[in-house]
């Protein structure tokens, strides 16, 4: 992302009319029409007059466009050649129309790291910190796509991430400058561990992860957190939590600051999580289990959901590493008494998994994650008419819809109804490039759909397209099932 002269975005929140809002969502139904009829430039197009009069649209404008970008390059839509880049310049005075040519741009090639840059330059410019927010994970996943890590698109993307995170505290949403600089901490993060000779990246990460305390001070937390970076000891212990590997010693040192702090303040907010993560950098059980304590103490105490959260995630990862360990150890053995106890370990992983995100969906009713991982623990825990609803809601989400669907067609087989099986599977294949195991995953149960609707001919099809990806799938079973259908 090249630096270009700008004008600081306005300190003042971007706000846009009921009846600008009212235009854009008309626009966005027709694009949605359009796009039905696979009429995909002009859903493009509709979509973009759309963000014209709510640039901010991020659920109703931006996600669906990104979706229907994905839907056009798989079916073979002509990325936008030299003259197209010329005529739809992403810099100059007028941002606006800068960042809708990048947007245009980007949705003709969504894999395009340049066009992804200049949506995220133009939206921070502009002060969309709502379209910054979700352009910036894009911009992150092109950077990581890159063989040898650009040095110079790392650097821009710090810069223009970290700038965002000024102007969302200057505004007061502490909570969105905290996640932003997060991301900056984390693309550096990401880059030290490729180029782990660089000291001026360490130095910057050290400078980058201090902001980023500060940040969570402030969100978390009403009062001024500096008074814990004021020595230089406390500054030091702050750097070596972020590091990835500790020794024993630095971590054994690491838990007893971080206890002495939370000790002497122990309803702070940046010392409870500062000493959790002190506690599960050494992934020892009995660690785990006082940072729970800790936990669930606070959220007792300050009825602060986001404590419970983070105690019931290490809760979950307990679960689930106890039920791989016995269920290996059961592989191993063959005893019958090993394989009763791994069996009990899956029910309890299982059941304290929907409890956890039950009362999540119901915390959060319009998180659409959140439904897909109830949809996939009620699916893992045999509840299908439960589960097909909670994944057709999270199906809306793009970043869920093609493991929705794997998932909501499975669940229609195993209720005996392969017709709705096949035809959920089919659809997900036809919207899904069949380049990774996944797409292995989906024609393996396609297979087994037309396998148990009786419909041997297109059951052998699809293994045979299976057999000719890999041949040996799931221990050669398609390869079996292809033979006893011969």
């Amino acid at each position: 992302m090249a630096k270009d002269d700008k004008t600081p975005a306005a300190v003042e929140k971007p706000t846009f009319s009921d009846a600008d809002q009212a235009r854009a969502r008309q626009c966005f139904r027709k694009a949605a029409d359009c796009r039905e009829r696979r009429a995909y430039e002009y859903a493009i197009e509709c979509f973009l007059t759309g963000l014209a009069y709510w640039p901010e649209a991020v659920e109703e404008g931006h996600m669906p466009l990104r979706s229907l970008a994905i839907q056009r390059q798989q079916v073979g839509g002509k990325k936008p050649g030299l003259m197209d880049g010329l005529k739809k310049s992403m810099t100059g005075k007028d941002a606006k129309q800068a960042l809708f040519n990048a947007e245009h741009l980007l949705s003709l090639d969504p894999a395009n790291a340049g066009y992804a840059d200049g949506v995220l330059r133009n939206a921070i410019k502009l002060g969309y910190l709502d379209t910054a927010k979700w352009v910036a994970p894009l911009v992150y996943d092109t950077l990581k796509k890159d063989k040898k890590p650009n040095k110079s698109r790392f650097k821009s993307f710090r810069d223009a991430v970290a700038e965002a995170a000024d102007l969302a505290d200057a505004r007061g949403e502490s909570a969105l400058g905290t996640w932003l600089l997060e991301q900056a901490v984390n693309s550096l993060e990401y880059l030290i561990v490729r180029c782990p000779g660089d000291e001026d990246l360490r130095n910057e990460q050290r400078d980058l992860a201090g902001r980023l305390t500060i940040s969570r001070g402030k969100y978390e937390q009403a009062g001024d957190f500096r008074d814990s970076l004021q020595d230089a000891d406390k500054q030091k212990r702050l750097h070596d939590t972020d590091r990835l590997q500790q020794g024993e010693q630095a971590l054994a040192g690491l838990i007893a600051a971080a206890r002495a702090e939370w000790t002497s303040a122990p309803t702070l907010a940046p010392r409870i999580n500062a000493f959790v993560d002190a506690l599960l950098k050494t992934e020892q059980p009995a660690h785990e289990d006082e940072a729970i304590r800790v936990l669930t103490t606070a959220h007792e105490q300050s009825r602060n959901y986001n404590f419970k959260l983070r105690a019931d995630d290490v809760r979950l990862r307990q679960l689930g590493r106890a039920a791989r360990a016995l269920a290996a150890k059961a592989r191993d053995t063959r005893s019958d008494d090993d394989r009763q106890q791994a069996r009990l370990a899956a029910l309890e992983q299982r059941q304290a998994a929907l409890a956890v995100y039950r009362e999540r969906v119901a915390m959060y009713p319009t998180d659409l994650r959140l439904k897909f991982k109830l949809g996939s623990a009620l699916f893992e825990a045999g509840e299908y008419d439960e589960a097909i609803p909670i994944l057709q809601a999270a199906r809306t989400d793009p970043r869920s819809r093609h493991r929705a669907a794997f998932l909501i067609g499975r669940a229609f087989l195993e209720k005996q109804n392969p017709a709705q099986a096949i035809a959920v599977l089919r659809e997900a294949i036809e919207h899904y490039e069949l380049t990774d195991d996944f797409s292995k995953d989906l024609l393996y149960w396609l297979g087994r759909a037309y396998e148990a609707a009786g419909n041997a001919e297109e059951a052998k099809g699809t293994y045979g397209k299976l057999l000719r990806e890999d041949y040996n799938y799931r221990d050669g079973d398609a390869r079996k099932r292809l033979e006893a259908l011969k």
